[in-house]
């Protein structure tokens, strides 16, 4: 066999050879390639394919300048044993070029395929010096790049968490909506206030979980804007409420822009300060009519020059009549006043108490007021019971109660004052044979100013700020009023107070300091 026909037969080996390995080496670069590899799986193949084309590029270079000098030499007349050693080099030299090649195919096929594993069981603190022969440059950037991701998705993470934990504890109730007014998300304030459950709700229409149209429109007007939409809104539930909305664009990507809505219950806020409006309203009405009264008559006593004394008696009669109840009503404001500041808790003194005791002052106190229209005040009930308290709040609060029973009931009838003990509590109940009260006023019967009659009730010389001043009574002793009552048969009101379990003057003061502990 001639040279050049062995040449071609050794090269052809020799490509077939390569085509081998490089095949062998794409199938393994194929198999073990994975998604999670990113850009820096990329770079190793990028850097394999280079390598290839370099070493495929040399041996063609080797091959080719081996092929030219032995054309070159039998062109010229050479000697051909000369010619064979000068191919026997070029094959040694293909054949080194090719052993490197195959050496670092193998190198770079283990690295490439412990830098996949690394990267894909996400382990980016190894060295990348240790391990990935020929890859150093290419682990190392990859690795930081992973390093880098990491910490800014623990960043994110952490970020997200806290945000998370803020809108759960808030008690502003706030709802995510995509542009379709589906929820995306919401807060257990937003659950409690409308009346949903999240999870049930997520990608759902807020109007199929919220009927509520006021809301629904707001949020139809400010996905239609695209603007910051603020306000204030009606809810009809079983208890009304009124709350400020806002609504703000929640920028998503790739998707239109969807609303952040925020709900603040203000309905306590808007009932104080409507019952302040009324308060002020109230109060100056009620002072207003004894005020004008006690002015005209005075006014027409001193224009009257030989006023007879019968006349003169009447007027001054009707000026003290009006001076009692001014007084009164200021009396009551003052004392409402001290009962709703937090320090009056603390500033009471409170004392083991006898309720029976207390009970029997009253009826002493108001015999008199029984008596001028024939009516009876019983005491029943448990003689012995003891509350910690305050005696003279005690009393007021008691003696409010048959006052009203004496005033409202017909004459010649009964008012009973019972002590009931219960399981932790002294319930103390003033009954009556009066008209009795309307279910519909019952609710609102211990507001101040509030009266069913009020033609009656000033004819009757009330100021409308008693039963509120029970109630507060009752609130400042940890205990609570409830009103009974059935039209035509007559009312019941009750004061319920905390029952002492000791006869212990030290005991009981203890007993004092946790019900004041409580009411705070």
């Amino acid at each position: 066999m001639s040279a050049p026909m062995q040449s071609s037969a050794d090269n052809s080996t020799v490509t077939a050879a390569n085509q081998e390995i490089r095949g062998d080496a794409m199938a393994t670069r194929a198999s073990g390639e994975q998604a999670n590899l990113g850009s820096s799986a990329t770079n190793v193949q990028t850097t394999d394919a280079t390598l290839d084309a370099s070493t495929a590029a040399a041996t063609e270079n080797a091959n080719a300048a081996t092929m030219e000098s032995a054309s070159a030499e039998l062109g010229a007349g050479g000697n051909p044993a000369p010619l064979e050693g000068d191919i026997s080099a070029g094959w040694l030299l293909a054949g080194a070029i090719a052993l490197a090649w195959i050496v670092s195919t193998w190198v770079r096929r283990r690295s490439s395929r412990a830098l996949r594993q690394a990267l894909a069981h996400d382990r980016p603190q190894e060295d990348p010096d240790a391990g990935y022969p020929l890859l150093e440059t290419i682990a190392s950037a990859a690795f930081r790049r992973i390093r880098a991701e990491r910490e800014r998705q623990s960043r994110l993470a952490d970020r997200l968490s806290e945000i998370e934990r803020v809108l759960r504890a808030t008690p502003i109730a706030v709802i995510a909506l995509d542009h379709l007014e589906r929820v995306i998300s919401a807060n257990p304030a937003a659950e409690r206030l409308l009346g949903f459950d999240e999870r049930v709700a997520r990608g759902r229409l807020l109007q199929d979980s919220v009927r509520q149209p006021s809301l629904n429109r707001a949020i139809q007007s400010a996905l239609s804007t695209q603007e910051r939409v603020t306000g204030e809104l009606h809810l009809e539930f079983d208890a009304p409420l009124e709350v400020q909305f806002s609504c703000e664009p929640l920028h998503q990507d790739g998707q239109p822009p969807g609303l952040v809505v925020s709900l603040v219950d203000v309905t306590r806020m808007r009932r104080l300060e409507s019952m302040r409006s009324e308060f002020a309203a109230n109060v100056s009405h009620e002072l207003r009519t004894p005020i004008t009264n006690i002015k005209g008559y005075i006014e027409t006593l001193l224009q009257i020059d030989d006023a007879e004394p019968a006349q003169t008696r009447r007027f001054l009669e009707i000026v003290h009549r009006n001076t009692v109840r001014l007084s009164g009503i200021v009396e009551d404001i003052l004392t409402l006043a001290f009962l709703e500041e937090p320090e009056a808790k603390h500033a009471l003194p409170l004392d083991p108490i006898v309720v029976h005791d207390v009970a029997q002052q009253v009826v002493e106190d108001l015999g008199s007021a029984a008596s001028a229209r024939g009516m009876n005040l019983v005491v029943r009930g448990e003689k012995d019971a003891r509350v910690v308290g305050n005696r003279s709040l005690l009393e007021q609060a008691l003696a409010n109660f048959v006052s009203n029973a004496i005033k409202y009931s017909a004459e010649g009838t009964t008012v009973k004052i019972e002590i009931l003990e219960e399981a932790a509590s002294l319930r103390i109940s003033v009954s009556d044979s009066g008209p009795g009260i309307a279910p519909k006023h019952l609710p609102r019967i211990f507001e101040r100013f509030y009266r069913i009659d009020k033609a009656r009730s000033r004819t009757q010389g009330g100021t409308g700020l008693g039963l509120a001043i029970v109630k507060h009574i009752a609130t400042i002793h940890g205990g609570r009023v409830e009103a009974a009552s059935e039209l035509g048969r007559g009312s019941r009101f009750s004061l319920i107070l905390p029952r002492s379990m000791d006869d212990s003057v030290g005991a009981m003061s203890g007993t004092a300091a946790s019900s004041a502990k409580r009411a705070d």
